[in-house]
């Protein structure tokens, strides 16, 4: 795992977290570290099936702690699980409220399992809704509402709360641009409220603009964390295009003498001391392979990102 020494006072702190499913024949998570900085939007990044949910699970509470050790805002886990769960709240990918009920009356039914006192309710429930921007819907029924306001009823209630952390699980999917925005604004807001918040996307260019900080998962091991700017800012891509596809064994061959990645159409490589540019050029020309596009530029995320789970996954 790369992990950037330096980072500011965590609020959560994961150490050689494991986790096994009943009859499951492979670990789950295996010897996770991870440290969450206090205020920041943390970015968990990972293919379906890497043990993001499982993670998260473990983390609000859901489920219990096999192996390892959790702390989050000094609260150790499983010892103080209620306690946690007072402090955090879980917004999930799936719409976690009544459809049959308005946005009002959802609010209030929830804000009743959570034991809000009654001489807080409206506050809270006003504060909910101007964050996510419901007041023209509230007393709509909740199924009527486009994907969009679905999305912002979903966060309103994971608000409710009024939670330290916030795991937020893929909360623009399957909604238009303009509201995407919206509850993109809204997260930044929050996050500049103090709020800690946890981040699952698969929309990298979403994580790219509101995370200050990444880690990448993939077959329950942690690849990569990293500050987002350091990141961005060091890591650098050489694209290369051949005149033709090559062969399997070729692929083979090259991922065994560089840190090389093929999307299907391109080469990815990331240039280092150890591998220059120069060498890695000599090995295609050796291997008389034809470039017909060569270019350099700093990466985006969703190029780092692709390259660390192609590599890990031997693709």
């Amino acid at each position: 795992m790369e992990h950037k020494q330096g980072a500011p006072l965590a609020l959560v702190s994961i150490k050689g977290v494991q986790h096994r499913y009943t009859g499951a024949a492979k670990m789950a998570l295996s010897d996770i570290d991870l440290t969450i900085p206090a205020g920041s939007c943390f970015g968990l990044l990972g293919p379906n099936g890497a043990g993001k949910t499982t993670l998260i699970s473990l983390l609000t509470g859901a489920l219990p702690l096999q192996h390892g050790n959790i702390q989050v805002d000094a609260l150790t886990l499983p010892q103080q699980v209620q306690q946690l769960k007072k402090i955090s709240a879980l917004v999930p990918q799936d719409y976690a409220f009544y459809p049959a009920l308005t946005a009002r009356e959802n609010l209030t039914f929830f804000a009743g399992l959570y034991q809000i006192p009654a001489s807080a309710l409206a506050a809270r429930i006003n504060y909910c809704v101007e964050v996510c921007n419901l007041s023209e819907v509230l007393d709509q029924m909740a199924g009527q509402y486009s994907g969009g306001i679905k999305r912002r009823l979903n966060l309103a209630i994971g608000l409710l709360s009024e939670p330290k952390i916030i795991y937020l699980d893929e909360p623009t999917v399957g909604i238009d641009a303009q509201s995407r925005q919206f509850i993109l604004q809204a997260i930044e807001n929050l996050k500049a409220s103090g709020m800690t918040i946890v981040y699952t996307s698969h929309y990298m260019e979403e994580v790219e603009r509101i995370c200050d900080e990444i880690a990448i998962i993939n077959h329950g091991r942690v690849l990569l964390q990293e500050k987002m700017g350091a990141l961005l800012k060091t890591s650098k891509q050489l694209t290369l295009t051949p005149s033709e596809l090559p062969s399997a064994a070729c692929l083979a061959s090259l991922k065994n003498t560089h840190t090389i990645s093929w999307n299907g159409q391109h080469f990815l490589i990331s240039p280092s001391s150890d591998h220059p540019l120069s060498t890695i050029l000599s090995e295609f020309e050796r291997r008389q392979i034809t470039i017909d596009h060569l270019k350099m530029e700093a990466n985006h995320l969703e190029d780092i990102y692709l390259n660390k789970i192609n590599l890990d996954s031997g693709v």
